[in-house]
């Protein structure tokens, strides 16, 4: 990313009128964060932003503001792209990832912090030391010279502890923490936020959370963990597909465990969906790579064929090798 990179999408947010924004699919705090973010912060300035996301999301951001806005689509407007400005893409290290192939048909900006981004967009702000892709938006709004609502700042503020496991994980910089600083004196209320993100979860959330746990394997002599979210268990609890979010967190905070993965079943038979978290220097962007996904080095994801069985031992198998060469 070079300083051109960010005067040429300041340009055009600057001069457009109309913008789509969207990010990957099942999306999670840092990409409905810094979506929200960027789109309240176009219609300050009166210009038309619509925030499109192909999947609903976890029941714990519903207290987001304007998320109620968010539509909910396996397509886009039907009038993209001729009659919008540019798409803005948050936290999409592919194009394939937010699920709408008719993304590439018109002008794009990819908004990123992954280290495996491809560089695909139109424009591309890829900042890999930034913590979260909230960062990102936050810098672009201070060169454009924006104000920032407390709207604005909750919505950042998502983002950012999203990312940083509420300022918990490795990649929680003094430029992060500075940051939160700021969003807090713009109008943040960590409380509130923290009541609806953590401590306001329905009832079928914590059914599910019970169904998964009681999957727990523990392999490599405790330091590899795994849990199962086959779509019974969605239908049991009452829960949705997107309240999954965050149970492989669960099995990561296990005393001695060093790597872990939440193996659920996804919409296309005989594949699985895999999310990996990690401690330290444990590498699972490498386990994830190998098997066309991506992430961070602490936080990944991809997708696995074959059984239950035969995904679940691929996953465990090479979160074992990555265990292995952690240095120390």
């Amino acid at each position: 990313m070079t300083e051109a990179d960010f005067e040429a999408v300041a340009s055009l947010l600057s001069s457009g009128r109309r913008f789509l924004l969207t990010g990957h699919r099942n999306p999670d705090g840092d990409s409905l964060g810094s979506a929200l973010a960027l789109a309240q912060a176009l219609q300050d300035r009166g210009k038309e932003a619509l925030v499109v996301m192909r999947d609903r999301w976890s029941s714990s951001y519903e207290g987001m503001p304007g998320v109620s806005d968010v539509r909910i689509s396996a397509e886009l407007p039907p009038d993209w792209p001729s009659g919008w400005d540019a798409a803005l893409v948050m936290e999409c290290p592919e194009p394939e990832r937010p699920g709408f192939p008719a993304l590439l048909s018109g002008t794009t900006v990819n908004v990123d912090h992954h280290p495996g981004n491809t560089r695909w967009a139109t424009h591309n702000l890829v900042v890999l030391p930034a913590a979260a892709v909230g960062e990102i938006v936050a810098d672009l709004l201070d060169r454009l010279e924006w104000p920032m609502t407390p709207r604005i700042a909750t919505n950042l503020w998502v983002s950012l502890v999203s990312d940083t496991g509420s300022f918990r994980y490795g990649n929680t910089t003094a430029r992060a923490l500075a940051l939160g600083a700021r969003l807090v004196t713009e109008g943040v209320r960590p409380d509130v936020v923290n009541e609806f993100l953590y401590e306001a979860r329905p009832l079928s959330t914590i059914k599910l959370e019970s169904l998964v746990l009681g999957t727990l394997e523990l392999h490599d002599e405790g330091r590899v963990a795994l849990v199962s979210l086959p779509k019974r268990f969605l239908a049991e609890s009452g829960a949705d597909e997107a309240d999954g979010e965050g149970l492989v967190n669960r099995a990561r905070g296990i005393d001695g465990v060093k790597a872990a993965a939440l193996v659920r079943e996804s919409d296309e038979p005989g594949v699985f969906r895999c999310s990996l978290r990690s401690k330290g220097s444990v590498d699972v962007r490498s386990v994830a790579a190998a098997r066309s996904g991506g992430g961070h080095r602490n936080a990944a994801g991809c997708r696995v064929a074959g059984t239950w069985e035969s995904a679940k031992a691929d996953i465990v198998h090479a979160l074992a090798a990555a265990v292995s060469q952690e240095p120390g």
